[in-house]
């Protein structure tokens, strides 16, 4: 990845986190132990990206995506046949 293209995906990282404040702080009053990591997921699965590319922005293995998934499941509660896009979506 160039350079500019890291700077326009930082860019567009802040650009989607700004416009998911209400989302992040509703999440954080609901689940005060959300650390921010776990918001900035939260975020991104609101947003209906992949395994993949959340990796991507995160500069993580997909696998470390599948885990950080799964710790947030438990911190929220949330059994396996719940779906994130049910459970983001309704917030």
């Amino acid at each position: 990845m160039t350079i500019l293209e890291r700077r326009l995906m930082d860019h567009l990282l802040l650009e989607l986190e700004a416009s998911n404040g209400r989302f992040q702080s509703q999440l954080k009053h609901r689940y005060p132990r959300l650390t921010s990591y776990d918001l900035r997921l939260c975020t991104y699965l609101k947003s209906n990206l992949s395994t993949k590319e959340i990796a991507t922005l995160l500069n993580i293995t997909p696998d470390s995506v599948k885990k950080a998934k799964h710790r947030l499941r438990k911190k929220l509660l949330l059994k396996p046949c719940d779906r994130w896009s049910e459970i983001v979506v309704g917030l």
